[in-house]
């Protein structure tokens, strides 16, 4: 039976905190395994559930996997004979669609289990079919299975633009283009960290690419991939998270390595403007997360919906990104004023809200994707079950850390997915957090 997660709030953090590698780079790293028959190592990988997965994936399509040590995994791809992805597997996660882009460069077919994992809205895959119909693949949907197939001849060059600036068929259809010997533009590419990640990859495995970190890509494959070696950057999410952990505990914090200008840069000055102490040390962010949390609506260059209410609402990168937006939710609690969130992207990426009123947040939803809330608060505890999206997920965790209260959270294990140690790595900073019988 799973257990209760209880936290016992209002204990200012401090010390030294590691973000978690970046889960979203991982997946598809690991996917872009299969386009070649050589070797690919990974250094730094969590132990995390979407990881383990993949990994089994891997290993039930043929290939060679070593992850005794989950600090230098390696994944040997030359043995795979066939082109299906499991459907244990493939149905729990939705990063099983990751596997389409590079089976179809290898086999000319994929077999995708139509994916799982956290539901945010109508998540179809309607993206990656588009992308992929633009360069002859078609795809059929039967018996809970997207089948690919490459139907036409390859041609020298094709010139996709996307519907959306959708990360994974950016991912899928970039390691698509690596593994075929030919030409391809895409525009309206998504442009996030761990979409640069994998092209990074590519590039070392041998695929020629120009437009990195832009929304308009070049990629030129081929069919014999060199070996490869992967290591992760830190998670901007985390980063993201760890700041307004900070922040809503009154405490100081460093975090270690988390000094990327291209990965945390916009979110730095985006946390600044919430009166959040941060300054930079070497390859370390510090958090000052002490003074009172307020946005200054004249001065903070926030959007606004009315007379003092700024508007917060996520963009594709370099914009702030959507998966940080439950988090700044629980941010908005504890802050001065009245904050409209906006969640365009998914139609239900706002239903957690309910846990955080149970909680004692004073939040109102305008509509399914609009929520105003109002601060600052104290949240009272009580007993909640975790919404079943990672970042939700993370949104009650943080709250729980909030005021000296305790709050009993159910079916809270998904937050794993991202942050496998998130318990233990709290705890070192000074939280009180225990695992109790259901």
């Amino acid at each position: 039976m799973p257990n209760i997660l209880k936290i016992t709030g209002g204990k200012q953090l401090s010390g030294e905190i590691t973000p978690v590698p970046n889960k979203n780079a991982m997946l598809p790293a690991l996917a872009a395994s299969v386009l070649t028959s050589d070797t690919v190592t990974y250094h730094n990988l969590p132990k995390s559930t979407d990881v383990v997965r993949m990994l089994d994936a891997l290993r039930i399509l043929g290939a060679e996997v070593d992850d005794h040590d989950f600090s230098l995994i390696t994944v040997n791809c030359k043995n795979i004979k066939t082109y299906e992805i499991d459907s244990i597997n493939g149905n729990a996660m939705r990063s099983s669609i990751l596997f389409a882009g590079p089976l179809l460069a290898r086999f000319g077919k994929a077999r995708i289990p139509l994916p799982g994992g956290c539901v945010l809205g109508r998540r179809s895959i309607a993206a990656h079919i588009d992308a992929f119909a633009k360069v002859g693949v078609t795809t059929e949907i039967s018996d809970g299975f997207a089948n690919f197939e490459r139907t036409t001849p390859l041609l020298k060059h094709y010139s996709i633009w996307m519907m959306e600036a959708s990360v994974t068929a950016t991912e899928n259809i970039a390691m698509y283009a690596a593994g075929c010997e030919a030409e391809f533009d895409i525009t309206e590419a998504a442009a996030e960290p761990h979409v640069t990640q994998l092209i990074k990859l590519l590039e070392e495995m041998g695929a020629t690419v120009s437009g990195l970190e832009s929304n308009k890509l070049c990629i030129t494959g081929k069919n014999v991939f060199a070996s490869a070696t992967f290591i992760p950057e830190p998670d901007q999410i985390d980063i993201a998270g760890i700041i307004i952990a900070t922040a809503i505990t009154k405490g100081k914090l460093v975090v270690k390595g988390a000094n990327i200008p291209r990965v945390s840069g916009g979110l730095v000055q985006f946390f600044q403007k919430w009166n959040i102490g941060i300054t930079t040390s070497g390859e370390d962010l510090i958090i000052d997360g002490t003074k009172d949390l307020v946005i200054n609506c004249a001065e903070s260059g926030f959007p606004l919906a009315g007379d003092d209410l700024p508007k917060v609402s996520p963009r594709p990168w370099p914009g702030f990104p959507v998966d940080a937006l439950p988090s700044v939710v629980t941010l908005a609690c504890k802050t001065h004023g009245k904050t409209l969130i906006q969640n365009w992207m998914y139609e239900t990426g706002l239903d957690f809200i309910r846990e955080l009123n149970v909680l004692g947040a004073n939040i109102f939803m305008a509509d399914p994707q609009r929520v105003i809330v109002t601060g600052p608060i104290n949240f009272t505890g009580g007993k909640v079950v975790s919404p079943s999206i990672i970042q939700a997920a993370q949104a009650i965790f943080l709250a729980a850390l909030a005021d000296p209260v305790e709050t009993k959270i159910e079916s809270w294990e998904v937050i794993k997915r991202r942050y496998p140690e998130i318990i233990d790595v709290y705890r070192k900073l000074g939280a009180t957090i225990e695992e109790i019988a259901a």
